[in-house]
């Protein structure tokens, strides 16, 4: 065969992938259109019946201005397929393909939020009970957990193709904001949308969200080390956005790096840095911290699922005490350890600054923190200049012990309202110390010590509170301490012991949420059932007054079932905050999990070298917690052997 035919031969067969996939696209697209015609005349604001689904991939079909040539010919293609007939060199069949685009995607938008609106809580489906039964008390010499704390890999990703970036990108290059209007790139691809629940206007591309307090939003875009740059560069003609959200993104040392020159540049345009699954080790960590403490405006820092390593806790040090106006800190499964922990805390206990220190929140979860730690946290706590108002430290190895030492130190502490330690291995013991060292407290409102969703999957241990700590509960909500919050879940507790506690909750004129099952099944001895019949009298008194609570503090507008749905939310956390990192996208993934309608993938494939490539020569997070217990020798970067596939025997 010659060379011509060879090449007459491949361009047809390209030529005729390029039809079929046309062909494809016109048909899902003409098939769409029909789904939803009989709902044309549907208001703007309203939904469309739950019957009827419009195909999510819609939002990939190709677009007429693609920067991708071949993306943008197969839009031409499939527009005259749609609408054949047309003069030659017009654009009335693209017109009309867009405008079907724009329809339908719009329709995507609101099917999305009707998801999340209506999501289900999938949690409460789960049976917790058999499976803390199966546990037992948790003994750490028996049934030892690692104090290298969970594996900080992000969740399994794809890099996004540049095109899909790109007009996002172009947006942001032209001081675009939220309004459609902003940039020509706005007017022709972005869509309004509203922000589920609060009803914040924001503009949506194929990949990017803006928001009007200033959100920029790409979590689980994936840019990955390729696309950071061009996000970079686009900001910095762009003076409306101030909180970065870019979960999720794996982008690397590199990505680090990108950030690090345009904190160089612009130290003070962001108050918000979302980080969170971003693969930025040690190094990457240090050189950002470089730059941070040198900023007057952020104010809040999250880098959770990042591998820190314990190496990072001197740069964690000089993070909280140089960074004038740090208040939020999110180092959630960041794999400090025990031991970086402790460097961290003992540090801080030691530091004496001549004003407070601006940090109010950190967030310690699922990072190993066990008796060492909790000794140095104690330490802090107790010190005179810690203002700090809540640590966040379930799914840790505390055990009794551990949570001991945290109780000696919140005895000395004054400044303390939310303290969380679900699956943290506690007993009785622990319980009983914790509870009485709160007592009085002038200040804790909130304290959750029931067990976590994620237990099992980040190998944490659950909680074991029994009746014998009943009366330390009973007498801290007695107390003169502000409690507003107690979440015991599903614990060992009977029904005798959770009546006590119930009276308590009865009597109190500040707590606005509690919840507490026991993990037993009804026994049918007479005192059991009498206590069981007790315990349903009880429920509905405690409901009552905190229905009252919640009236006396919101307003007699304020329903229960609407401060369940929100306002508990700012019980746990810091709204000021925790608001600026709020995703549509995330919130999205998560509603449709907890409908069934989508499943979250936590394993890497085993053949994925996604994670390698992104972290080239630095040292990242591997997995230690393995499916497979496959051996990674001379592993480079964030390596999981945690995969779907099998591992080699």
């Amino acid at each position: 065969m010659s060379s011509a035919t060879a090449i007459s031969n491949l361009e047809s067969a390209s030529s005729s992938t390029s039809h079929d996939k046309a062909a494809q696209w016109a048909e899902k697209i003409r098939s769409q259109l029909r789904l939803v015609a009989p709902y044309d005349d549907v208001d703007k604001d309203e939904y469309i019946p739950a019957s009827i689904t419009v195909d999510e991939t819609i939002m990939e079909a190709p677009r007429r201005r693609s920067a991708d040539p071949e993306a943008a010919a197969l839009a031409n293609n499939i527009a005259q397929m749609l609408y054949p007939g047309a003069p030659e060199h017009s654009l009335s069949s693209l017109i009309k393909y867009e405008k079907d685009i724009v329809k339908l995607r719009n329709l995507v938008i609101k099917q999305r939020k009707h998801v999340i609106d209506d999501a289900t809580k999938r949690n409460e489906l789960m049976n917790w009970d058999k499976r803390i039964l199966k546990q037992g008390p948790w003994d750490p010499v028996t049934n030892p957990m690692s104090l290298d704390g969970a594996p900080s890999l992000p969740m399994p990703v794809k890099i996004a193709n540049p095109s899909t970036l790109a007009p996002f990108f172009e947006h942001l290059s032209l001081n675009g904001t939220e309004e459609k209007s902003s940039s020509t790139r706005a007017a022709e691809e972005g869509i309004e949308i509203e922000e589920p629940y609060y009803n914040v206007k924001s503009l949506e591309f194929e990949k990017g969200v803006l928001y009007s307090d200033g959100r920029m939003d790409l979590c689980k875009m994936v840019l990955g080390p390729t696309n950071i740059g061009d996000l970079i560069e686009s900001l910095k003609t762009n003076t409306f956005i101030t909180h970065f959200l870019l979960g999720n993104n794996i982008i690397g040392p590199h990505g680090a790096q990108c950030i690090v020159d345009f904190l160089k540049e612009f130290p003070n345009r962001m108050d918000t840095w979302y980080l969170a699954g971003n693969c930025i080790d040690t190094a990457s960590f240090k050189i950002l911290v470089d730059e941070w403490v040198k900023s007057t405006s952020v104010t809040n820092i999250w880098l959770k699922r990042n591998p820190l390593k314990p190496a990072a806790a001197n740069d964690l040090f000089r993070l909280i005490t140089q960074t004038p106006h740090l208040r939020t800190l999110d180092l959630d499964q960041t794999e400090l350890g025990d031991a970086g922990v402790a460097e961290l805390f003992t540090k801080l206990a030691l530091h004496a600054p001549e004003k407070p220190l601006s940090i109010r929140h950190i967030y310690l979860n699922a990072v190993g923190i066990g008796p060492k730690a909790a000794v140095a946290i104690g330490e802090f706590l107790a010190s005179p200049h810690c203002k700090l108002d809540a640590i966040y430290a379930t799914n840790n190895p505390l055990g009794n012990e551990g949570v001991a030492a945290l109780a000696a130190g919140l005895k000395e502490n004054k400044s303390l309202a939310r303290l969380t330690l679900a699956s943290t291995g506690m007993g009785d013991d622990g319980a009983t110390a914790l509870c009485e060292a709160l007592e009085n407290h002038p200040t804790m409102a909130v304290l959750e010590l029931s067990q976590h969703f994620a237990t099992q999957d980040l190998d944490a241990r659950y909680n074991w509170i029994t009746d014998r700590s009943t009366h330390a509960i009973h007498n801290l909500l007695i107390s003169s301490t502000p409690m507003a919050y107690l979440g015991l879940g599903q614990c060992a507790l009977t029904h005798t012991g959770l009546n006590t506690i119930l009276e308590a909750v009865i009597a109190s004129p500040t707590l606005l949420y509690y919840i507490g099952k026991t993990i037993y099944p009804q026994d049918r001895t007479a005192a059991a059932i009498k206590a069981g019949q007790e315990h349903v009298r009880l429920s509905k008194l405690a409901r009552a007054t905190l229905e009252k609570n919640v009236k006396g503090v919101y307003g007699d507008q304020m329903n229960y079932d609407e401060f369940h749905a929100d306002q508990k939310r700012w019980l746990i956390n810091d709204k000021t905050d925790v608001r600026k990192i709020d995703s549509v996208y995330r919130n999205r993934d998560a509603g449709l999990a907890r409908r069934g309608l989508m499943k979250l993938d936590k394993w890497w494939d085993e053949d994925d070298e996604t994670l390698r490539e992104v972290m080239n020569n630095a040292v990242g997070p591997v997995c230690t917690t393995r499916r497979n217990k496959a051996k990674v020798e001379g592993a480079v970067g964030p390596v999981c052997t945690k995969r779907q596939g099998k591992a080699e025997a």
